[in-house]
């Protein structure tokens, strides 16, 4: 056997006054043997250190999450065994922590014999999502009642009067100047950290072929982010109005349909399989709360934000790059008016890429422009890329190859200390 060649450690390299200190030791043994053991136990808990250091970061640093398959022609019981077994540990302690949270913990039981027992979920999901989250609550041991409602967060939180509810993400579609579509989103949230360690990948597969692939929160098989190849492609940013009880009544009692689980459904209908039948569907679908529905095609001019209330569309803006308008940006504020004072991501993005170029933007430029996390706070700026940034998406559904999501460990998250300057890690 050829055996590679020996490693040869090179010579530890002391600092120069640790030498001299060890000198006058010399001629006494005992005294340099006490010098000795003080100077590797300094060394142990230095090298303890670096390496405590290393590990926190690469927690924390930027990442691709997990990626897995989900086969549609396995029954939906057992659909997602693989991923749920896979995923149960870190999905059982991210439920648990959120439904722990102070915010959470007077809401959370109520809520969930409201929307999350099993006979009402039964009538909110479709039959195959259900049996999907049966399947998951088994292999998890995870209650079904605390899965059905965390598939139902948005549609429950998503308010003006609410406890838990964000204004952060970004969504962004762009026309290339040779017609090609892409879209971007930044997912951001509160539970921040505990949403990085749960954010998964799957593609959904029948016949060995992938139909689509969606980014979701550990075994859940509903979403907001996702992408059918050679039709369209889909995000949801919040959008508040009215209040908690409402969404829950019309969720409830009018039996309205769930966002993520609509998005979900779209994925796989034979009826909905194009651009154009997307943003019919998502415009005349009553649901259980407001949105922004940001929906991208495959040809050029297929790109649409659809600003909806509960019962209706309110505005639909559309890509038009005849007339200059070949990007679309969509934050948490109706496109047609000026967001707050304090959280005007779309400024900063609309300067990138217009300084980018029709001509220019591509995935990578797509990217940069959701990382933006430098912005003119006196101008009433802020970052499309925050503290509450779970992860970024790129996704093109002419070409599932550029489909690309990282999670963003490393910007300004709990023990993170950002500036201008490098990032410091606060052990």
């Amino acid at each position: 056997q050829h055996l590679p060649p020996v490693h040869t450690p090179s010579a530890p390299v002391f600092p120069v006054a640790i030498v001299n200190s060890l000198l006058p030791t010399i001629s006494r043994p005992t005294q340099l043997l006490q010098t000795t053991k003080r100077l590797m136990m300094s060394m142990r808990r230095t090298i303890c250190l670096a390496f405590s250091a290393l590990a926190v970061s690469e927690v924390l640093a930027d990442h691709e999450p997990r990626r897995y398959q989900v086969d549609l022609d396995v029954e939906p019981a057992h659909r997602w065994d693989m991923v749920a077994a896979a995923e149960k540990e870190v999905f059982r302690a991210s439920l648990t922590a959120i439904t722990s949270d102070p915010k959470m913990k007077t809401l959370a039981p109520a809520l969930k014999n409201v929307v999350g027992n099993k006979a009402e979920a039964r009538r909110i999901f479709p039959h195959d999502i259900f049996e999907e989250m049966e399947g998951i609550a088994r292999v998890t041991d995870v209650d079904f009642e605390d899965i059905a409602f965390f598939n139902l967060f948005y549609d429950v939180f998503a308010a003006a009067e609410s406890p838990i509810h964000e204004k952060a993400c970004s969504g962004i579609i762009v026309q290339t100047a040779n017609g090609e579509i892409l879209q971007g989103k930044n997912m951001d949230f509160m539970f921040t950290s505990t949403l990085e360690s749960m954010t998964i990948v799957v593609d959904f597969v029948r016949k060995n072929e992938t139909k689509f692939t969606a980014v979701t929160f550990g075994p859940s098989p509903t979403f907001d982010t996702a992408v059918r190849y050679g039709a369209f492609s889909v995000t949801l940013n919040e959008r508040d109005r009215g209040d908690m009880a409402t969404n829950v009544f019309d969720l409830a009692v009018l039996g309205r349909a769930s966002w993520f689980a609509a998005i979900r459904q779209t994925m796989e209908s034979e009826e909905v399989d194009s651009f154009e039948k997307a943003i019919d569907y998502f415009s005349k679908t009553p649901v259980s709360a407001a949105g922004y529905m940001i929906v991208a095609g495959v040809k050029a001019g297929e790109g649409a934000v659809l600003t909806r209330d509960r019962d209706s569309l309110v505005d639909m803006w559309r890509l038009d790059a005849i007339a200059g308008r070949w990007f679309l940006v969509e934050t948490n504020y109706d496109h047609f008016l000026m967001p707050p004072f304090g959280d005007n991501r779309r400024a900063p993005e609309f300067r990138a890429l217009e300084e980018i170029g029709q001509d220019h933007i591509d995935a990578e430029g797509l990217f940069g422009v959701l990382s933006i996390d430098h912005v003119n706070h006196t101008a009433g700026e802020n970052e499309p890329m925050n503290s509450e940034t779970i992860y970024t998406t790129i996704m093109q559904a002419s070409k599932p190859s550029t489909f690309k999501t990282v999670v963003r460990g490393g910007n300004n998250k709990d023990n993170i200390m950002q500036d201008s300057g490098p990032r410091l890690l606060l052990l």
